[in-house]
């Protein structure tokens, strides 16, 4: 009973603390600005995508930083290597973590009809 009593304890210790660590998620579109465009990110409907597929662990420590924050993605000019934004929105593969077009691509191959919505370069649910 008392060990019981006591593993019970600890998930809930656990449970809110996990909760209070991670921060609110916002109610409205974040725009994500680039060079060229910006990108309207609602996090609504990215709910049942785990928030550490985005916000993946830096220096192994958990990061709710945004992509483009100093010393992350924060070259908004260039196309390729790890520091340009652009490239690791619309890389399909070869990333260490799942990013935008990866995931896009894997649900439009699911979801044909959503295509334009959310692979297209102008007119789409990203860039409107």
């Amino acid at each position: 009973m008392k060990k019981s009593l006591a593993l019970t304890c600890m998930l809930a210790l656990l449970f809110a603390v996990s909760a209070w660590a991670a921060p609110a998620v916002p109610d409205k579109p974040l725009e994500i600005k680039g060079s060229q465009k910006t990108v309207m990110f609602p996090h609504a409907p990215h709910s049942k995508v785990e928030c550490v597929t985005c916000h993946h662990p830096v220096d192994g420590k958990e990061s709710f930083a945004k992509c483009s924050n100093a010393g992350c993605h924060d070259d908004l000019t260039g196309k390729k290597g790890e520091k340009s934004l652009y490239y690791v929105i619309h890389t399909k593969t070869g990333l260490k973590h799942t990013n935008c077009m990866e995931c896009h691509t894997k649900t439009v191959a699911e979801k044909p009809d959503l295509k334009k919505d959310l692979t297209a370069c102008a007119k789409s649910k990203c860039h409107p």
